[in-house]
């Protein structure tokens, strides 16, 4: 009901207290409700894991109607839901690829970072996700060439927290591509510019995925990847002693594994 605006908290009443609020003040409260219902959709997601695929069905219309408003926060916020959901119930996000990868790829030529880096998240989790492989993989060059754009290593230090994030989730993305079909991607071509940005600047949430795809790499003798040693190295060393946590334990340990393989 409130995403749809339907909820009774949501309709114009003549109450004295509303009436005295500023428009600006009101519409922001609207929004906060609808915000939050969203966070509890995703919420569910995360509880409920592949079974959510049932729910996402009553869900799928009045979340994504977001995805195509003209307010900037409302597009960012619906995507970043959806996102969030691919993750929280993992395959049980199959039967609904084709929709996604709709909204996703266009919402990847967004002009806000914001809902570009929310689609580059929803994205690389869809591609990893999703066994319909007929769907996402003749998308593959599409992503690519949207993501390319992003890969720029020359924003992950921007000052602006929004763009820097926007490299990270592109960086994520191409990631977890790679970890869903590594025969899918150019590795020769996408491997030096993923490194290039790394360690990541700023959404070390993207960590895991990256790392996790860099040890898989190694795990299977990957040419590309075995002759960029010189370059991985002080990467894995600069995430291992940060003061900030990038990456969880077990996650350390496969990294410091890797590095004592590597200086061998």
């Amino acid at each position: 009901m409130i995403l749809q605006k339907q909820h009774p908290c949501q309709k114009d009443e003549d109450d004295l207290d509303e009436a005295d609020m500023p428009e600006e003040e009101n519409a922001e409260y609207d929004w906060l409700c609808i915000e939050t219902a969203l966070e509890v959709v995703a919420s569910l997601s995360t509880a409920l894991g592949p079974q959510f695929g049932e729910l996402w069905k009553v869900f799928e219309a009045p979340v994504l109607k977001y995805a195509s408003s003209q307010e900037r926060f409302e597009r960012s916020a619906s995507v970043g839901t959806m996102a969030d959901c691919i993750e929280g119930m993992g395959n049980g996000c199959t039967p609904f690829t084709k929709r996604m990868m709709t909204i996703l790829l266009k919402r990847l030529r967004d002009e806000d970072p914001e809902t570009k880096s929310n689609a580059a998240f929803g994205t690389g989790l869809l591609c990893l996700n999703s066994t319909d492989t007929k769907e996402t993989l003749p998308n593959y060059n599409t992503v690519f060439s949207l993501l390319e754009p992003m890969l720029d290593a020359s924003n992950s230090s921007s000052p602006d927290e929004s763009r820097a994030r926007l490299v990270d989730n592109a960086a994520g993305c191409v990631a977890r591509m790679i970890k869903a079909s590594p025969q899918s991607v150019p590795l020769q071509q996408v491997l030096p510019r993923l490194v290039e940005l790394l360690p990541l600047k700023n959404d070390f949430r993207e960590n895991e995925p990256v790392y996790d795809m860099i040890v898989a790499l190694y795990q299977a003798q990957e040419p590309t990847i075995m002759g960029m040693k010189a370059q991985m190295v002080p990467v894995l060393e600069k995430v291992l002693s940060s003061q900030e946590e990038q990456v969880g334990e077990e996650m350390k340990g496969k990294l410091t594994q890797l590095v004592q393989f590597l200086k061998q």
